[in-house]
């Protein structure tokens, strides 16, 4: 039974990472792309 808790919260643990890194990895591309268009739209002035 110990075994069997260790191993939920073991997997809690893992799948909450797994959600911060997809979180981050979406804000850093989000952030490129505004980047992107911050320069297409100065460009076109």
């Amino acid at each position: 039974m110990e075994l069997l808790f260790a191993g939920i919260v073991v997997g809690g643990i893992f799948a909450i990472y797994d959600a911060l890194r997809r979180v981050n990895l979406n804000l850093l591309t989000q952030t490129d792309e505004i980047k992107k268009l911050r320069e297409e739209i100065k460009n076109q002035k």
